[in-house]
């Protein structure tokens, strides 16, 4: 047996080979990546990379605390544009990111054009898009979800059709606030709670949403009320200081930020006296069984806190108005509690489905603003001289969705589906979950690199790739 190849070995033995992705697979994906990262580019990117020069220049002119007012005075040329709305952190790090460039056209004498700005700063969410991944992928093995799903786990990260869009193709940077919460899981898990919430308060002020996490995590780990509210005090360590430097002086951010609030109370529970905002009542349902629920071990404690994210992120969905790039906070947690399942062939099945809905939904929703108008942001529409936003009527990928009987009906269900099933049948019991309980003790035999990528290909490539390059080349005449 000992002068056998290696896959022989492997049968001969009854063992199946434990493998990761092929190098073949990095560089194809890293090719994808590039390709993404200069061919496509939504106009938010480009407004945070301006905001970003702007505080350059208003801190060299010692108007620092000036900058939102200063955002919000100026008139772009843009078919819409948006003032700063967003913790003075966030565009600091732009501002650091940008200052070579800044420096490069100090000492040069020129310009540099938005879209150079823009693909630049596409740059930073991408690196924290990669950082995601490898923190999933830590969190997979603190969760025990298997040599060879761990190897996989980050690409199952990068190739999810939803966090591949909204960050490369869209240039989107809620990778930035999703990154310091995985980084402060990864201490959770560890039970480290004190570099948790100061880690989580990091992501907290990049985006808010990491908060509604945090409450239930909280008091899963902790059952003592005081020093539990201690943690969720900590985890203010950031946000409280440098919202009170600008209080009163944000521009239009706090008008925004209510905007967003009140997405919130849209969908209610209609009581007797008044009606109250269903997710945050659910929101509060989940806070007591958290704290309510005595773990046995650790382990079980970890397997609790991975599906926790999967109920708070999944509420949200379900029930507020969503931007596109919000749904990557979803993406770890439907990736972690799928890979502790003993049949997760199925729940792979409904993930590619899910992100089938999404970019139905993202066609109706955001017409003329998702598809083939990202890339006259990029370097293809610079190098053929062809903006798809000028063609008048050209058709956008909603229209021929449209032309499939009933796809538009059913893209809800699609993506709700998916959701609700993981949040019901994922639900932790003893050592294994409710669809382990169901399935039998029998696992069922898996591939990871079919899964990854044919979620991928089904998700991104048949419902947005390929309907957004039919539209493209139909506006350009070649079809």
């Amino acid at each position: 047996m000992e002068n056998l190849p290696k896959k022989k070995k492997y049968a001969a033995a009854g063992l199946r080979r434990v493998t990761g992705p092929a190098r073949a697979e990095y560089l194809l994906l890293a090719a994808g990546a590039v390709f993404c990262i200069f061919a496509f580019a939504h106009p938010d990117i480009v407004e945070t990379a301006r905001h970003g020069y702007i505080l350059i220049r208003s801190s060299l002119d010692g108007n620092f605390f000036g900058f939102f007012e200063d955002v919000y005075s100026r008139v772009y040329g843009y078919g819409y544009t948006n003032a700063a709305h967003y913790n003075i952190l966030l565009y600091l790090l732009y501002a650091v990111w940008e200052l070579p460039l800044y420096l490069i056209e100090r000492v040069g004498g020129f310009v540099f054009t938005d879209l150079t700005l823009s693909l630049w700063c596409k740059w930073l969410g991408a690196g924290f898009y990669l950082g995601c991944g490898l923190m999933t992928g830590a969190l997979a093995r603190r969760l025990g979800c298997g040599e060879e799903g761990c190897r996989w786990v980050p690409f199952f990260f990068w190739l999810n059709p939803v966090s591949f869009f909204t960050v490369l193709v869209m240039g989107q940077y809620d990778s930035i606030c999703l990154f310091f919460l995985l980084w402060a899981l990864v201490y959770y898990l560890d039970g480290r709670m004190v570099p948790f919430s100061l880690v989580m308060g990091v992501g907290m002020v990049f985006k808010f949403f990491p908060v509604f996490l945090l409450l239930p995590l909280v008091l899963l780990a902790e059952k003592r009320i005081l020093r539990a509210a201690g943690y969720a005090a900590l985890s203010l360590w950031l946000y409280l200081p440098t919202a009170l430097l600008f209080l009163g002086r944000t521009g239009d951010a706090g008008f925004f930020n209510q905007l967003m609030i009140e997405r919130l109370f849209t969908q209610v529970f209609p009581g007797g006296i008044s009606d109250a905002s269903l997710f945050l009542l659910l929101l509060a349902l989940v806070c007591v069984a958290a704290r309510l629920y005595q773990p046995a071990d650790r382990d079980a404690q970890n397997r609790m806190a991975a599906y926790l994210g999967l109920v708070v992120f999944g509420l949200l969905f379900l029930l507020v108005y969503w931007h596109p790039q919000w749904l990557i906070l979803l993406v770890p947690f439907t990736i972690l509690t799928s890979l502790q399942l003993r049949d997760k062939t199925l729940f792979a099945a409904m993930e590619a489905l899910w992100c089938a809905g999404f970019f139905v939904l993202i066609a109706a929703l955001y017409s003329r603003q998702l598809e083939a108008n990202l890339l006259d942001g990029g370097m293809i529409a610079l190098a053929s001289g062809f903006y798809f936003s000028r063609v008048e009527g050209a058709r956008t990928v909603g229209f021929y969705f449209s032309l499939i009987p009933y796809l538009n009906e059913l893209a809800p269900i699609l993506f709700y589906g998916p959701i609700l099933a993981g949040m019901v049948f994922k639900l932790p019991l003893g050592s294994g979950c409710l669809a382990d309980r169901l399935c039998g003790p029998q696992r069922r035999p898996f591939c990871c690199r079919l899964a990854c990528w044919g979620i991928f290909v089904v998700g991104f490539g048949a419902f947005w790739a390929g309907p957004v390059l039919f539209s493209w080349l139909k506006a350009m005449g070649v079809l």
